[in-house]
């Protein structure tokens, strides 16, 4: 269940709002999770980022297919209206979901070097990329970000 108190969990994260406006407003972002919406839009909330992406794909909308399945991506991809999927970015902290992802053909980006359920480090194949926190996606696939006048 995740009815837990997320204000004692996320707080606003000013460099994260800041560093997602710098993305270029022509690519749609979309969260995708293995979690419910109402749960996806509370974290959304206390981060302070709720009204930067289209959509929230969560696993309702993917017929209640795990995330780490062919299924849910195929779901979420026509969810997105995506026709080609290496046009696409997807950044996780699961290695089973990013396996999916770049067996699928889309970029994929392991986001935190501490697995989340073993509390060890982790590494992935399958990502492109690892990055310590998401705050470092602008190093990584500098392309996708516009320079913001001061």
């Amino acid at each position: 269940m995740h009815d837990i108190p997320i204000s004692e969990h996320l707080s606003i994260d000013n460099e994260l709002r800041n560093m997602l406006l710098k993305i270029d407003p022509s690519i749609p972002k979309y969260i995708f999770t293995a979690s419910v919406r109402d749960h996806a839009e509370r974290c959304l909330r206390a981060l302070g980022i709720e009204d930067l992406f289209v959509d929230i794909i969560d696993v309702k909308s993917c017929n209640l297919a795990t995330k780490h399945s062919t299924e849910a991506f195929e779901a979420a991809l026509q969810i997105a209206g995506v026709q080609d999927p290496d046009t696409c970015i997807f950044l996780d902290d699961s290695k089973k979901n990013l396996a999916i992802a770049s067996s699928m053909g889309i970029r994929s980006f392991l986001v935190g070097r501490i697995g989340r359920d073993c509390g060890t480090p982790i590494d992935s194949e399958h990502a492109e990329k690892v990055l310590e926190r998401i705050h470092h996606l602008p190093n990584s696939i500098p392309e996708i970000f516009m320079e913001v006048e001061s």
